[in-house]
């Protein structure tokens, strides 16, 4: 009878510690990662995002464990995390695409040490020791040289080929086409190819973009033959996995 009188104590006791137990386990499952992991260099401004946990989301939003800020990244971009095989990264969906060594991405493709990631018009180098690729093995996503399309700047006939395709039009001097002019901004307009085709994106630029003599909002789809104009910098767009040049559109 006495056992019964204690019962519910000694069940408040044992939830008491069930609970705490569980707090601890929580609370060392959340410690810091300590050193980074692995890390991110933007190719264009040298800063580097460090990547310390074994999932990391990167995006727009705030939300995002690594936020970006580039106009033309998704909210929510990809994912980069490490499995018992290597690191991968996986596109979530997003509406530019995620590009690995100048190929775009489907589902969980694996990176290694030196890899170049491109995010929203922006490229980075994946720098992790620890995951350099066996000679033995060949690359997940090579770079694609092949050159499936090309802009011709009408003012000097010059041509820029657009190689694995995508293409970064700015002021900034690691733009594929730099315009030496302080009305373009530091990156102005990107043109890559998706699944839906070849497309312009304007990055939100001050001075706009432009396709045969239409202002672009967002993003535009191109054909063989349109004109984009950069402010005052006329380019004519050549598609370069078109089996025929069909000419601007009307």
């Amino acid at each position: 009878m006495k056992l019964l009188l204690y019962l519910p104590q000694i069940i408040l006791t044992l939830v008491a510690i069930f609970v705490i137990v569980r707090c601890f386990i929580s609370l060392f499952s959340m410690r810091p990662a300590g050193k980074p992991k692995a890390v991110l260099i933007n190719k264009d401004s040298g800063k580097k995002l460090a990547i310390s946990t074994y999932e990391t989301s990167l995006g727009r939003a705030k939300s995002s464990d690594i936020q970006l800020a580039s106009t033309l990244a998704s909210r929510s971009h990809a994912v980069i995390s490490r499995r018992k095989k290597g690191w991968f990264i996986t596109d979530t969906e997003s509406k530019t695409g995620t590009f690995v060594n100048g190929e775009q991405t489907e589902g969980a493709i694996r990176i290694y040490h030196g890899d170049v990631i491109g995010i929203g018009g922006v490229e980075y180098t994946f720098i992790a020791p620890h995951a350099s690729r066996e000679e033995s093995e060949a690359p997940v996503r090579a770079a694609n040289t092949a050159v499936r399309g090309g802009l011709i700047n009408l003012a000097t006939d010059y041509e820029y080929p657009i190689q694995g395709g995508r293409l970064t039009i700015g002021r900034n001097e690691n733009c594929d086409v730099v315009i030496d002019d302080i009305t373009v901004s530091r990156l102005h307009a990107v043109v890559q190819y998706t699944d839906e085709g070849w497309v312009v994106t304007d990055n939100e630029s001050k001075a706009g973009v432009g396709v045969n003599g239409y202002r672009v909002h967002g993003s535009e789809p191109l054909a063989d033959g349109d004109r984009i104009m950069i402010n005052t910098h006329s380019f004519l767009f050549r598609d370069g996995t078109a089996p025929e040049r069909r000419g601007a559109r009307g």
